[in-house]
């Protein structure tokens, strides 16, 4: 993946939709994230996906247009209002194709349908961004670790005693607190950094 100084200038990057690495580096940041978002409102793996592509389609559509202002909030919350939008589309026209199906399927689509959370799409998009986002910084510095010093981390992320930890891996309770420290402040420097490149 391309190396983003900030994501203004991947936004402006993208704005040229003959840049494909750039949309591509786009995609590859957010379609799971958009992907989570839509599975968290109860709808089926495959309904997410079709609308995953819809949203993908529609951001390359209107990015030319869109004006990058701090101020008026993040991107993220401009990506979910495009988002909102098009699961509410996405409901009204499979609402307006009950009538075409058998009795019984139509009583299941509805009831698939009516269980869609829409209404929470802001709450679920910031929780899910919060757990996103430290999942790739994670997987951004673990290799800079040795095995050691991550085991240890995961093992205090599990709630596993101070102690036991210590016993487990043969080192000093005071070691399993300093390698705790260590991973904490490089992985809130690389979620500080991915917040403002992708925030």
């Amino acid at each position: 993946m391309a190396d983003w100084n900030t994501r203004q200038t991947l936004l402006e990057k993208i704005r040229d939709k003959h840049d494909e690495n750039s949309w591509e580096d786009f995609v590859f940041y957010y379609k799971q994230y958009i992907y989570v978002v839509v599975r968290s409102m109860n709808l089926t793996h495959h309904d997410a996906e079709e609308i995953v592509q819809m949203v993908l389609l529609k951001v390359w559509e209107k990015l030319p247009d869109f004006q990058y202002d701090r101020e008026k909030g993040r991107f993220r919350g401009w990506l979910c209002r495009v988002t909102g939008n098009i699961v509410k589309n996405f409901l009204r026209s499979r609402k307006s194709q009950i009538n075409r199906v058998e009795k019984l399927k139509q009583q299941e689509e509805i009831n698939y349908l009516n269980s869609v959370s829409l209404p929470e799409i802001e709450n679920i998009a910031s929780r899910e961004w919060e757990t996103y986002i430290a999942n790739i910084a994670w997987k951004n510095i673990e290799n800079s670790f040795n095995d050691h010093v991550k085991e240890c981390f995961l093992l205090m992320s599990d709630e596993v005693p101070v102690p036991d930890i210590a016993v487990k891996l043969g080192i000093s309770e005071s070691s399993v607190y300093v390698y705790k420290k260590r991973v904490l402040d490089r992985l809130f420097a690389e979620i500080n950094r991915l917040e403002r490149d992708l925030g």
